[in-house]
């Protein structure tokens, strides 16, 4: 597929109301807009998906672990996590999950401490040895060359000198598995962005 395929066969005018949209609002009907446009019927931008709620209240624990903890019945709990998005491909199953990390940022005329915020540190459980083997085995991205997930940061930590650099130093190579979204009014970047790094992943 040619690079930036996705920018140019989207018909922008149908995206109304842009201004108005919420950075995760904006983020999926712009995805499914421009996939719609290059491949009809073919991919889902959905929003919460819920294949991990239950992922940490049906792992089982060991009889020697339970012996010494609160040993409650959990049958019928409920807690896992919930990302922000998947994009979907309809035909052959693959799935890229992601979040939308939005955190303010120690920017021109602000000091330091307006970097404050964990929002960008949680998406390091996404690192663990537990979820990166459920997000491989479920979205069915196999592949070394990528993480099987997308993180995509907004607001001022995208400009965040402090920030940048500590995300930079957790994802190192994997440079494809995070977009600093510096300006939410250009989705053509972001739409290019995932052409050009993720979506050889999905087909």
């Amino acid at each position: 597929m040619a690079t930036q395929e996705l920018r140019k066969r989207t018909n922008w005018q149908t995206l109304s109301g842009a201004k108005a949209l919420t950075t995760e609002e904006l983020f999926q009907e712009s995805m499914q807009l421009a996939l719609d446009s290059v491949f009809p019927n073919t991919f889902l931008i959905d929003r919460h998906p819920a294949e991990f709620g239950n992922i940490y209240s049906d792992y089982p624990l060991p009889q020697s672990v339970l012996s010494e903890i609160y040993n409650v019945d959990v049958s019928g709990k409920s807690w896992g996590i919930s990302m922000d998005f998947a994009i979907r491909n309809l035909r052959n199953e693959k799935i890229l999950f992601g979040e939308i990390k939005r955190q303010d940022g120690w920017v021109e005329n602000t000091n330091i401490q307006a970097g404050r915020g964990n929002a960008h540190e949680r998406c390091c459980k996404y690192f663990t040895p537990g979820l990166m083997k459920i997000l491989r085995q479920t979205g069915k991205i196999y592949s070394q060359d990528i993480l099987p997930f997308w993180i995509v940061f907004a607001g001022d930590i995208t400009r965040d000198p402090r920030r940048n650099r500590e995300i930079a130093f957790w994802f190192q190579e994997y440079t494809k598995n995070y977009y600093m979204w510096r300006d939410t009014s250009k989705v053509a970047d972001i739409l290019d962005f995932f052409e050009n790094n993720l979506l050889p992943y999905l087909l």
